[in-house]
C-alpha cells in the first residue's frame, strides 16, 4: 500500500502557541509505516504559498497550515484548484476560518481532525488581485488591522483597545457601490466582504455566510451613535449583528466599490493598501479542506 504524503507548513511566529510542542506531537503520533511526513518552517512572507504549491505539484495528499489566518491564506493560495487537501492547526490571534469550520483550537484535537476528519470543497473570494478565504474589507476594520499590525502586541485585548481609541478619530467614508449593473451610494463605517461568518475571535460580522454556496455576503455598516456601541458589540458576539438597523447585507457573486481615495484594506486579517476602485468576486469550490466529522 502506497504511503500517504503529508506536509505540515509551520509559521514559527504566528500567535503565541508553542509550535515545537505541536511538531513534537505530530512526530510522536504519526504512523510512519503509512505516512511520509514533511515538516517545513516558513522563512518569509509568501514562502507558505510557494511551498504549498510545490507539495501539490508533488502529489501530496494533505498540506497542513500551522498558524493564524494569514498563514492559512498563504497555504490555501498554493493549493487552489489542486487535488491536495488542506488542514488547519490554528495558532493565530483570531483564527476566523478555523472557528467557522469548527476546527478545535487545542492542537491535539486539531491534529485529530487531520487524521480523522472529512473533506469538503469551499469557495474563495478575490478583492482586486488579493485572494481571501475568510473576509476582506475596507473602512474602519481595515484601518484598525493596519494599526494592529504595527502595535507590537498581538491578541484580542490589543485589538479591542485600539478599536475603542481610534473609533473617535475615524471618519466614515462615502462609497459608490455597483451590484448587477445598479449603482448606489452609501456613507459607511466599513464594508466587509465575507466568505466565512466571522473576522476571528468569534466576532460574527456575517452570521449567515456560507463557505460552500458560491455567494459572498457584502456587509455595509453605517455610522452609529456612540451610545449603541455596547449593543453592537453584544450583537456581534451573539451572531445577531445582521439584525441591527445600521447593517445592510447584500448577497453577491461580484460587485464593485469605489471609494473617495486609495487607502487601507484587509484580507484574512492581513493589512495592506489598495486603490480607490475595488472589484470583488467569488470563485466556487476551489479548495479541498478537512473539517471535523461531527
Amino acid at each position: 500500500m502506497e504511503k500517504q504524503k503529508l506536509a505540515y507548513i509551520v509559521n514559527p511566529i504566528s500567535g503565541t502557541a508553542d509550535k515545537q510542542a505541536i511538531v513534537d506531537y505530530v512526530k510522536q503520533t504519526v504512523d510512519e509505516s503509512k505516512v511520509d511526513l514533511t515538516i517545513h518552517y516558513t522563512t518569509a512572507a509568501g514562502n507558505a504559498t510557494e511551498m504549498a504549491a510545490y507539495y501539490a505539484s508533488q502529489n501530496y495528499d494533505r498540506v497542513i497550515a500551522v498558524g493564524g489566518d494569514g498563514t492559512v491564506n498563504e497555504v490555501a493560495k498554493g493549493l487552489l484548484h489542486t487535488a491536495t487537501t488542506m488542514g488547519i492547526v490554528p495558532t493565530g490571534s483570531g483564527n476566523g476560518l478555523a472557528r467557522h469550520l469548527k476546527i478545535p483550537l487545542q492542537h491535539k484535537r486539531a491534529i485529530e481532525v487531520i487524521n480523522t476528519g472529512k473533506v469538503i470543497k469551499i469557495d474563495h473570494g478575490v478583492l482586486n488581485d488579493k485572494v481571501f478565504m475568510c473576509t476582506a474589507g475596507v473602512g474602519f476594520d481595515a484601518y484598525i488591522g493596519n494599526q494592529f499590525a504595527i502595535a507590537g502586541k498581538r491578541g484580542f485585548l490589543t485589538y479591542a483597545q485600539l478599536s475603542a481609541k481610534e473609533y473617535f478619530r475615524y471618519k466614515p467614508q462615502n462609497y459608490k457601490i455597483t451590484i448587477n449593473g445598479k449603482t448606489f451610494g452609501r456613507k459607511a463605517l466599513l464594508i466587509t466582504f465575507a466568505n466565512a461568518s466571522q473576522w476571528g475571535n468569534n466576532a460574527y460580522i456575517a452570521p449567515k455566510a456560507n463557505l460552500c454556496d458560491g455567494i459572498l455576503d457584502m456587509v455595509v455598516l453605517s455610522p452609529f451613535p456612540l451610545i449603541t456601541i455596547p449593543l453592537m458589540g453584544l450583537r456581534m458576539f451573539t451572531r445577531q449583528i445582521d439584525q441591527s438597523r445600521y447593517i445592510e447585507v447584500f448577497r453577491i457573486k461580484q460587485a464593485s466599490v469605489e471609494r473617495e481615495n486609495d487607502g487601507y484594506i484587509h484580507f484574512d486579517g492581513e493589512p495592506g493598501m489598495m486603490g480607490s476602485q475595488l472589484n470583488v468576486s467569488i470563485v466556487k469550490q476551489s479548495l479541498n479542506i478537512l473539517i471535523p466529522n461531527k
